[in-house]
């Protein structure tokens, strides 16, 4: 951090007023001077060597700041108590032999990956990495438009349903081979086949959860779920249990992650209004287009920086910091290549 500091310095003039600063004989401000003269190292030829090495990420770090602390006043408590929280967790895994923390551990790793020398140093980061989402959140829903939200409303929002259900989980452990799990998947399968034909002969749902679910939190209920919506449940369950008309049960058995399920449908809501799901919808479509595009962050600040009427004077940084916002862009639509 003591290169951005310095860096800071001389984008604000040089240290303008920070003690006497000799002259050169063309004007300018001499950092270092020797007995020979001519041959002083002037601010100005610090400020272009340090551009070029070190000036574009501490000059965006700037800018952002600039735009944003001023812009989430109101949210310093969060971003302190977010960053806080962020380097507690990360001091868990920078113990020495005795499991106890080491801070010199995690300044040197600070300092390999991020220059950075201190924690309070890095705890700043994390608090403008903070204000960065904030502002990409923020930015994410101005775009959302209003036939955006009626076709999500009308694609994708659902009313609440009520189900019960019977779970038979395969009988498995860890130091079982291969084929002992297969067999006892085969046999879980057969089991739920067996209730949907006790079902089929008229027998009583609640009564078979009873005796057959594996669900211990509502076997004794019947198998009661009560009111869910999409997102609730893992996603095979929920599907078969939209599909199924008001009072009817699965005709086969449906697999998730937890074993067999017969699912029963007992009720169904009507979908709230749209006026009253507007927020909702907006917050979901906007998390749907950053989550979509590996890109859409860094757009997003570009777009915010402009709309702060950011201009980059010096036209070597500025032709930096295109070609940076350039390569970062296609960094990421390649990971989202790979991705899909």
């Amino acid at each position: 951090m003591k290169k951005k500091i310095l860096l800071s310095l001389l984008i604000l003039g040089f240290a303008a007023g920070c003690g006497k600063i000799p002259k050169l004989a063309n004007g300018e401000e001499a950092v270092v001077s020797f007995n020979k003269e001519g041959s002083a190292i002037s601010a100005a030829d610090l400020y272009n060597e340090i551009k070029v090495k070190y000036a574009l990420n501490s000059l965006i770090d700037m800018i952002d700041s600039k735009i944003l602390l001023e812009k989430y006043s109101d949210k310093e408590s969060d971003a302190n108590k977010d960053a806080e929280s962020q380097i507690e967790n990360i001091k868990k895994y920078y113990v020495d032999d005795n499991g106890k923390y080491d801070e010199a551990t995690l300044l040197q790793a600070l300092k390999t990956y991020y220059g950075i020398d201190s924690i309070n140093d890095f705890k700043e980061m994390l608090k403008l990495s903070y204000y960065r989402d904030l502002a990409v959140t923020d930015y994410s829903k101005e775009q959302v438009t209003e036939k955006q939200i009626k076709k999500y409303y009308e694609e994708e929002v659902v009313g609440d349903i009520s189900a019960k259900h019977i779970l038979i989980s395969p009988k498995t452990t860890d130091n079982m081979t291969d084929d002992e799990k297969k067999k006892a998947e085969d046999e879980a399968l057969k089991t739920a086949k067996e209730v949907i034909d006790k079902l089929n002969k008229g027998g009583k749902f609640d009564e078979l959860a009873k005796e057959y679910s594996a669900d211990e939190s509502n076997k004794d209920k019947g198998g009661d779920l009560g009111y869910f919506n999409k997102g609730d449940m893992v996603a095979e369950f929920e599907k078969a249990a939209y599909a199924l008309k008001l009072n009817a049960y699965t005709k086969e058995p449906v697999k998730t992650k937890f074993g067999y399920h017969i699912i029963l449908k007992t009720g169904e809501k009507e979908k709230e209004a749209l006026d009253t799901m507007k927020d909702k919808i907006i917050e979901k479509v906007a998390e749907e287009a950053r989550n979509a595009d590996n890109a859409y962050a860094i757009e997003a600040m570009v777009e915010i920086r402009k709309a702060n009427g950011m201009k980059i004077q010096d036209d070597e940084i500025n032709k930096q910091y295109e070609n940076y916002i350039s390569n970062q862009l296609i960094q990421a639509r390649n990971s989202n290549n790979t991705s899909n």
